[in-house]
């Protein structure tokens, strides 16, 4: 009896050790040597016959494609971090094979993703599954823009990786080695008796354990799911056209001349083109101000305060936008040189800051999943986002951007680092209701993955960038004071010399749309003199006759390039320019300006309305039968599809990202227990309307 007690206090059964996990993990792991798995693949093994493995996983009924569907049991052993070392040169040609094979893989992945949704999209396959040199060419030409264009290439992203199973590792045979002799047993051995233990058990589950292979097979495809997951979202697949699937796809046999033509689509969509050719940006009334005041540069004295001021006044919005550099720190002695700098920094602001503004929030809501979180992007992304190309080199090919485009864009970063927002007064909304405060704040903070903020400069930003959101425009990001538009990717490309009026029209009907969706009015007049004080321009009193030419040349282009589905004067009278003091009569004039389709269909669900169709009553009806908390992903989905609202537009109101809410709905994720409780208040909420 005294034998069995003692056995039983010794031994952990499974559910302690699955509490135990943190403590195992805590105690031992950092004594364990650090050691790699090393895994041997034979060449080609992955290039047999596409469609029939194609085939296989959409009849296994996957919602995804596996990185490792065999599980890794090619030829794996382990090494010791030393053992490494003095035949790192062989080891280092492994790594990098085992490497090449993942992203061979995930290529794979990419591809029957896209193989999928051409079937979605056009109710057939495509001949291609019927052509091997075809598949295969399509795989590897997907490989080489993941190598080379993508978080797949930098090698922070793989040594994080290789930290993180490192880790799963250990937890694992921690776990093993604890049920095995248990805990007080462990507390008995030292390190060097730990490691060989660890060793033991670590080369003998992968050599004999399938059930253990099985296990850390099934945590590594999690993990690279999540990477596919990211590239379908970056290149933004989940709303491809079958033109775009078959550009992708290298379908058209003139894209296998090149892989310019492939690396080209991708770049374009890496920057999260949310919905045919548009950026995702913020619309509140403090973001919008500042893009005014970059390229208005109404700035003057402020009373006492020697920094450039311009007054923020929008709405219930008061406040004002300065111009403070980053050397300031708040709490010195104000520096006249400082006060200089900052002045000289006004003349400086032009139209190229508002295009890095923008790409900047762009990347931010498109890469953060919290409105805290410091998000990475490359300099060169701010140029290619702008639709300027790098230079060509002497043979033919690509040299890259010239040294005064990134200048530029270094200028920029420096003037929107040195804007600083003080809100007196503003409303926002928390859980539904108006609360009335005060902000104040830069706009983008510049911070390094230490938290640490760092000034703009050639040193600091050779390459990348780290940055986040600051307070003001946080607040503008949370719960139903969320406040973002779609934004015509035109207006950073647009030259920012020559076609300043149609960027600035573009930005100012972004916002004018996002602010009128509530209401549906996307096609109330716009006063032709309004339109022309939201840009900075005035009557040319000389030549009246040149100013209405240029706007009508914008409105114009606008229209040409699918920024506006159309535009004319409201009871505007042509005769009435035959005669003197015509101007002040057309500066009063009323324009309609309607616009594309995709924006009355992305803000279509913004628009108050005093009924819900009968068929939206019967699915909440139906849900309501069942738990809220079962099949979540189904239920989410069936109202999204029934309310005709998009993934963006679903995760905006659920606070997380679209990627995010596509894998619940998929069944890929499980949502943890807070966005499981959003959800359902969420779908409480529709069923609430519809009742009443």
């Amino acid at each position: 009896m005294q034998k069995s007690k003692n056995k039983h206090s010794e031994t952990m059964d499974r559910s302690e050790t699955n509490d135990s996990i943190q403590y195992l993990s805590n105690r031992w792991s950092s004594k364990i040597n650090n050691f790699l798995v090393l895994c041997i693949y034979e060449q080609n093994n992955h290039y047999h016959d596409f469609n029939k493995v194609f085939k296989s996983h959409k009849l296994e009924g996957s919602t995804g494609f596996l990185t490792f569907k065999d599980g890794l049991n090619n030829k794996s052993f382990v090494i010791w971090e030393n053992a490494y070392k003095e035949n790192e040169e062989l080891f280092a040609k492994l790594r990098l094979t085992a490497r090449n094979e993942t992203i061979s893989q995930i290529a794979q992945n990419v591809v029957f993703y896209l193989l999928c949704e051409y079937e979605r999209i056009s109710s057939k396959s495509h001949a291609i599954l019927k052509e091997k040199q075809l598949i295969e060419d399509s795989i590897y030409q997907m490989e080489k823009v993941l190598k080379n264009d993508t978080f797949l290439a930098e090698k922070p992203v793989w040594d994080e990786f290789n930290s993180w199973f490192r880790l799963q590792i250990k937890e694992c045979i921690l776990e093993e080695i604890a049920i095995s002799i248990g805990f007080n047993e462990m507390e008995r051995l030292d390190v060097q008796e730990l490691n060989k233990l660890f060793y033991h058990f670590l080369t003998k589950n992968f050599a004999e354990n399938k059930e253990f292979v099985s296990k850390i097979t099934y945590i590594v495809n999690g993990y690279t799911q999540e990477w596919v997951d990211k590239i379908i979202f970056e290149f933004n697949l989940e709303t491809s056209t079958i033109e775009k699937i078959e550009n992708l796809l290298c379908f058209k046999k003139d894209s296998f001349q090149t892989s310019d033509l492939l690396l080209s689509t991708i770049r374009d969509f890496s920057f999260n083109f949310t919905i045919q050719d548009h950026l995702l940006v913020m619309n509140s009334a403090p973001y919008q101000s500042v893009r005014d005041a970059i390229y208005k540069k109404n700035f003057g004295n402020d009373g006492d305060i020697p920094w450039p001021a311009t007054p923020i006044q929008k709405g219930n919005t008061e406040g004002f936008i300065q111009i403070i550099p980053i050397e300031y720190n708040h709490t010195s002695i104000i520096e006249h040189a400082i006060v200089k700098e900052a002045w000289n920094r006004v003349q400086l602001l032009s139209d190229v800051d508002v295009d890095v503004f923008d790409a900047l929030c762009s990347l931010f809501l498109s890469k953060a999943r919290h409105n805290e979180e410091i998000v990475e992007i490359y300099l060169n992304d701010l140029l290619s986002i702008r639709g300027l190309k790098p230079k060509l080199g002497g043979d033919g090919r690509r040299g890259g951007y010239e040294a005064r485009q990134r200048e530029q864009i270094l200028k920029s970063l420096t003037n929107i680092q040195s804007i600083w927002i003080n809100i007196n007064k503003a409303v926002i909304y928390e859980k539904g209701k108006p609360v009335q405060t005060t902000l104040q704040g830069r706009t983008f903070i510049f911070k390094d993955y230490t938290g640490e903020e760092y000034g703009i400069s050639e040193e600091t930003c050779r390459k990348k960038i780290t940055f986040t959101i600051d307070k003001v425009f946080a607040k503008y990001l949370n719960g139903s004071a969320r406040q973002v538009a779609l934004l015509s990717i035109k207006a950073l490309q647009y030259n920012p010399y020559r076609q300043i009026w149609e960027k600035r029209l573009t930005r100012y009907l972004s916002w004018r749309w996002r602010t009128q969706a509530r209401k549906g009015d996307f096609l109330q007049p716009n006063k032709t003199s309004t339109l022309l004080e939201s840009i900075g321009e005035k009557m040319n009193n000389r030549t009246p006759s040149r100013t209405r030419e240029r706007f009508e040349k914008a409105m114009d282009t606008l229209l040409e390039d699918g920024v506006i589905a159309s535009w004319h004067y409201e009871k505007w009278d042509e005769s009435i320019a035959d005669y003197k003091g015509w101007a002040s009569i057309w500066l009063n004039s009323m324009i309609l300006i309607e616009p594309p389709e995709i924006i009355k269909d992305q803000y279509r669900s913004i628009e108050k309305k005093q009924k819900v169709r009968s068929d939206i009553r019967q699915s909440q009806q139906d849900s309501n039968s069942q738990k809220r908390s079962e099949n979540i992903g189904e239920q989410i989905k069936i109202t999204r599809k029934i309310l005709n609202l998009s993934l963006y537009q679903l995760a905006e109101e659920l606070e997380i990202s679209a990627p995010y809410v596509s894998n619940i709905e998929r069944g890929i994720k499980r949502p943890s227990h807070k966005i499981r409780t959003k959800m359902i208040k969420w779908l409480e909420k529709q069923d609430h309307k519809n009742k009443s």
